[in-house]
């Protein structure tokens, strides 16, 4: 019992060595040092609250700090903003509510740490070479009231089940196959067998719509996330790894 008691509270020192540490990283310069932009100012009606930046995420812990401003790529960001201009044209009582951005190597490869021997495993990507949002070209967000509420989307932020879907075959790069349509029809099945609410569905197909005039898709499994219609590996060329 002794040596047990001794080697976990070593692995507790450890782990609180690693936070602090991480804790000490200012995200915000490191974002501006490799010339991403803060989305609001390029719009400030744009809503920002990054849940890894809260305890109210998969994970259950605040993962970025003091981080509380979206970063993206300049041309992404700019795709972003188009997005929020349509969506104004089209419901000014509504506006784009964004849930996690720009996300550093480091945080990626912590999370896959967290959930390492869990269910949530296979869903989190281990960071050896980074995904879309460790380039600063992938946004999570979603489409809110005025006031901030969120429209009903039919599963929430992190859900992992069938229900956060809105496309039944795999993504690629062939524009044809994430058309609107493709997603609508997927969707309106959903909500056929009952899985999502008719009014969450086609709040979520609004939002698809919005970004997709944009030229954001999103991906099948997530109804939140959005990327750019090209490869992971074009995107590791074309973009600077955000290795902080």
């Amino acid at each position: 019992m002794r040596i047990i008691n001794i080697l976990t509270i070593t692995t507790l020192l450890s782990i609180s060595m690693v936070n602090a540490q991480h804790r000490s990283v200012d995200f915000d310069a490191q974002m501006a040092a490799y010339g991403l932009i803060d989305i609001q100012t390029l719009d400030d009606d744009i809503f920002v609250e990054l849940k890894y930046s809260t305890t109210d995420n998969f994970v259950g812990e605040d993962m970025y700090g003091e981080l509380e401003r979206a970063y993206f790529e300049a041309e992404f960001a700019s795709r972003v903003v188009k997005a929020q201009q349509i969506l104004k044209r089209r419901h000014p009582e509504y506006t784009l509510l964004i849930y996690d951005a720009a996300r550093p190597i480091s945080v990626q490869r912590r999370m896959r740490t967290i959930v390492e021997g869990t269910a949530y495993e296979g869903f989190v990507a281990d960071g050896s070479k980074g995904g879309r949002h460790n380039y600063g070209v992938a946004v999570d967000l979603t489409i809110a009231h005025l006031d901030g509420t969120p429209l009903d989307m039919g599963a929430g932020f992190d859900d992992f089940t069938e229900a956060a879907s809105v496309k039944g075959t795999p993504d690629n790069s062939d524009p044809e196959t994430r058309a609107v349509d493709v997603y609508r029809d997927y969707i309106m099945e959903l909500s056929r067998r009952g899985v999502i609410t008719l009014s969450a569905a086609k709040n979520r197909i609004l939002l698809i719509e919005v970004m997709h005039e944009a030229g954001l898709y999103p991906y099948r499994r997530e109804w939140w996330h959005f990327e750019e219609i090209i490869s992971i590996g074009d995107t590791r060329k074309k973009y600077r790894l955000l290795d902080f």
